[in-house]
């Protein structure tokens, strides 16, 4: 939402209040790009729970050094939550499609980086919701050919990766 500007910091504060009130006892929370959550302080601070997406990708970081920027990330998410729980609400790797920056799409990347995000959550006990289950080929047109292959299985249900 503040990532693309459909709402504002005023806006937001205001639905996640509604929200509050709405279910009281119910862990009230946002989900945004982690440094959303930094450069707006209130919202950290109005949530009971921070939701980060963290995509090394998207930033363009090189896959070697990917699980490295993505700790980086959460710890920033970490620190504008104060001590409040962070989860990681959504991360991946595409397998195809056009690179950006370092960031390179391919079949051992993208594996690489699940097994790798795997691993550190359950080492480190960190909450990670994985993008994709499935290929969407729909997605193309909004996220360019890199959009449609996020998924651990194909668009028709086959797994990707043996």
């Amino acid at each position: 939402m503040l990532l693309r500007g459909d709402l504002g910091e005023k806006e937001l504060l205001d639905y996640i209040a509604r929200a509050k009130a709405a279910a009281p006892g119910v862990p009230v929370g946002y989900v945004d790009a982690y440094f959303e959550f930094n450069d707006h302080p209130r919202i950290s601070a109005a949530c009971d729970v921070i939701l980060a997406n963290c995509y090394p990708f998207w930033e363009g970081c090189p896959a070697e050094h990917a699980l490295l920027y993505m700790k980086e990330m959460y710890r920033r998410a970490v620190r504008a939550g104060q001590g409040k729980k962070v989860i990681i609400s959504e991360t991946g790797w595409p397998d195809t499609g056009t690179a950006t920056g370092g960031a390179i799409p391919s079949f051992e990347n993208a594996i690489k980086y699940f097994l790798d995000t795997c691993r550190w959550a359950d080492e480190d006990g960190i909450e990670v919701f994985y993008f994709s289950a499935f290929d969407e080929a729909w997605k193309v047109a909004a996220e360019g050919d890199v959009g449609a292959y996020w998924g651990l299985w194909d668009k028709d249900g086959r797994p990707k990766y043996g």
